[in-house]
């Protein structure tokens, strides 16, 4: 997993094989999965570039799915090699729209385009009973900033 810059467009990589357990009756990956394997790569990503966001999680921030999407193209198996891209999409202090391109790749390396995605969260924290927005810590905007995420 990493930060990956372009001149294009940098991203965070997150890389896997799926497994058995992620599979439905017939035998490819059930559906459900991808749209657990975001919350994976986002996690992955604050764990590895914003530690402190983690603590704050442990502190009563939470970090809220508003709405995701899904488009699937093509089909992935048991121990087939997965890379996932995340793209910053948009962002305010409490909120962030994030992208995300789902590969196979194959034993030559070729890589083929699985499925795609969006995903939008809203940072929270608990206030007289109730969750209410509030602001990312800064160290999330200053990865932006050092990764020209933003």
């Amino acid at each position: 997993m990493a930060m990956i810059y372009s001149s294009s467009r940098s991203y965070y990589e997150y890389r896997f094989i799926s497994t058995f357990e992620e599979t439905n009756v017939v035998g490819n990956i059930y559906f459900a999965n991808y749209v657990v394997w975001q919350g994976k790569c986002r996690e992955h990503f604050l764990y590895e570039y914003c530690p402190d966001i983690i603590k704050e999680i442990n502190n009563g921030l939470a970090l809220i799915t508003l709405d995701l999407s899904m488009e699937y193209i093509s089909q992935l198996f048991a121990f087939d090699h997965v890379v996932m891209r995340m793209y910053l999409e948009g962002n305010s202090s409490s909120r962030l729209l994030m992208s995300f391109e789902y590969f196979k790749i194959n034993s030559e390396n070729d890589w083929e385009l699985i499925a795609k995605g969006t995903q939008s969260t809203l940072a929270m924290r608990e206030k007289d009973g109730k969750l209410s927005p509030c602001e990312f810590p800064n160290s999330l905007f200053r990865v932006f900033e050092e990764y020209n995420l933003n």
